[in-house]
This record gives structure tokens, sequence and C-alpha cells, in this order.
């Protein structure tokens, strides 16, 4: 039988263990909650050179003089960035990456708030994206790179369209929108799940966060080792900043507020495939695989190997933006690589 002083001993442990349990689920929770809080301090940068929206995932962008950001990302006259996708006959997204000239398929919001799309050799066709749900059955499963999310189709004549203009066929291609109100997918790889990225910072069908950020100063300092200069257009940011800060500062920045409403959490830095590597008016790649392989020589360290430039961003106050807006980031000093 156990003793009552052995009986005593366990009640102790066991009230010292939950305890202790509480006490470190508590700490979390407050670890959390001050990773989220936005400071009380500002620093004025700079200011917002550039606004762009993609409202085609991989296509041709549209530049805005302001946006209204939320959770999803831009909105413009009911337009979202990159809530139109492009998919194969299994659901997997198809990108520019594999058919540069989608770079040339060009959306142009018109008064009406429906999209027109263009692209050479084709004849215009417009989408009424918000009536998608009248012209099908159902929604499907698609994937960005591994991660799933259900998406509404367009209908059969998007579907030609582009199947004709991408492949040159009639059939391979659909188009897809984007359904829901909020975000719905989860955080796309292992290396972001940092404390600090949210579920809700996914967006619609980007990559990984709902906003991108470039800094010119970084741009700049690129073109000083590159034969063939690009610009910040070949990172396809959604804000291209202009700072009195040292190239790269952007590496250290925890949180951005442009304007006096809209307040961004840096998330994490933006890993870059070969997309910067297609200019982005011919839709070319370059033959020598710049700036990627230049990137590579200096921009990349630890266990990931793509090279870094521009930062991920999750909203954390929604509010409107414009251009020449003062860029903000937390007043402490902030560091620059030397």
């Amino acid at each position: 039988m156990i003793s009552d002083s052995l009986k005593l001993k366990m009640l102790v442990g066991l009230g010292i263990g939950a305890s202790a349990l509480a006490a470190t689920s508590a700490y979390y929770r407050y670890k959390s909650k001050k990773l989220q809080t936005p400071p009380t301090n500002w620093r004025q940068i700079g200011t917002i050179e550039d606004i762009y929206i993609f409202p085609i995932k991989s296509c041709a962008p549209i530049k805005l003089d302001s946006a209204q950001c939320d959770n999803l990302g831009i909105i413009e006259q009911k337009v979202r960035d990159r809530a139109l996708m492009l998919i194969d006959k299994n659901g997997k997204v198809i990108t520019a990456r594999t058919y540069n000239h989608m770079m040339k398929i060009q959306p142009k919001i018109l008064p009406n708030g429906t999209i027109l799309i263009t692209a050479p050799g084709m004849d215009d066709i417009e989408l009424d994206h918000l009536s998608v749900g009248a012209l099908n059955n159902g929604d499907i499963k698609a994937s960005i790179f591994g991660t799933d999310v259900y998406v509404m189709p367009c209908g059969e004549i998007f579907d030609k369209w582009f199947s004709k203009y991408i492949l040159d066929k009639d059939e391979g291609v659909r188009l897809v929108y984007y359904p829901f109100p909020v975000p719905t997918r989860k955080i796309v790889e292992p290396i972001f799940d940092n404390g600090i990225f949210l579920r809700s910072d996914t967006g619609t069908f980007f990559d990984v966060s709902s906003y991108m950020l470039i800094h010119e100063s970084s741009v700049t300092e690129l073109n000083t080792r590159l034969e063939e200069k690009v610009e910040a257009l070949n990172f396809r940011g959604n804000f291209v900043i202009k700072t009195t800060q040292a190239p790269y500062a952007e590496d250290h920045w925890n949180w951005v507020r442009i304007g006096e409403q809209t307040i961004f959490r840096s998330l994490a830095p933006c890993y870059r495939c070969i997309f910067p590597n297609i200019n982005p008016h011919t839709s070319e790649r370059n033959t020598e695989n710049e700036p990627l392989k230049t990137l590579k020589s200096y921009r990349s360290w630890g266990n990931y190997k793509a090279p870094r430039f521009g930062i991920q961003m999750g909203i954390r106050q929604e509010g409107v933006l414009k251009k020449g807006d003062a860029v903000y980031v937390e007043g402490l000093d902030v560091k620059t690589e030397e």
C-alpha cells in the first residue's frame, strides 16, 4: 500500500507539474502576443515609390496610385491581388517560371469593376470575376507548389482563351478564382513556421504571404554587380520604397508602417527562385541566370540556399495607403550590414 507520506509527495509533485505547465503555457501566450503587438514608437525612413497589384498570378501587374490593404492582400475596385490563377489539368499552378510569355498577359481594371485581359495575338476578353459562381457547378481543389487550396473555376470560355495563348491548344489550362473572404491555406513551408508568421498571412494565391516589400537601395546596390541591370519590378513586390537606409537594411526591420494607418509585420526574407531572371517587359529570360546567380554569391546563408531579396509581410492593422506616403519602422536603431 502507498503510505500517506508518499501520497502527499505525489500530490505535491502533480501540483508542481501542473503549475509549471500553466506557467509555461502563459509564457508562450505572452511571447506570442508580444511578437504580434505593433510598436508605439516609429521612425520615418523614407517614402513609398510604387504600388503594384497582380490580379492574375504570374501575369503582368497593374500600377496603382493608392491601395486598400486587408488580410487577403491589396484590393482595388473589388479586384484582389493574385485572386486569379492558372492551373493545369491536375490542378497544379501554372506560372511564368515555365511559360515565360505569361508575363505578357495584361489585365486592366475597368470602371465597372470587371477585368479586361489582353495578350499579343489574342482577342481581348472581359472577366466579371465576382459572378463566376454562376458559370460553373462548384469548386475544385488546386495546388500551389504542394499546398492545397479550393478554387472556383471561371468558365470554359476563359480556359480556352488561356490554353490557346499559353499552350497553343484548345485545352490544358484553367482560370480559377479565390472565392473566400479570409485566407484558408496553411503556412507553406516549415521554414516560415517561426512564431511570427500567422496562417492568416497566406492571403489568396500567393507563394508565401499576402504582401512583399522591395527596398530601392537594395536594387541599386545589386545593379552595381550586374552587367545587365534589373529593376524593382523583376522581384514582383507590392511595394517599392525609397529610403535613407543602407542596402538590405530591410533584413533587420520587424515592423513597417506606411502612411498613418497601415501596419505590417515583417515575417521572413523573400527567398528567390528563377523568376527575377525574367525581364518583366519582354518576358525574355536572362541566358546567364542573372540576377539569381549573383544574388546566390552574397545573399545566401544558413541551411536555406535560395538567395534573399526583399521581405515577406503580413498585415496587422488594415488601412489605405498611397504613393508618396511616409514609410516608418520601429523606433529603435536599425542595424545595417557593413
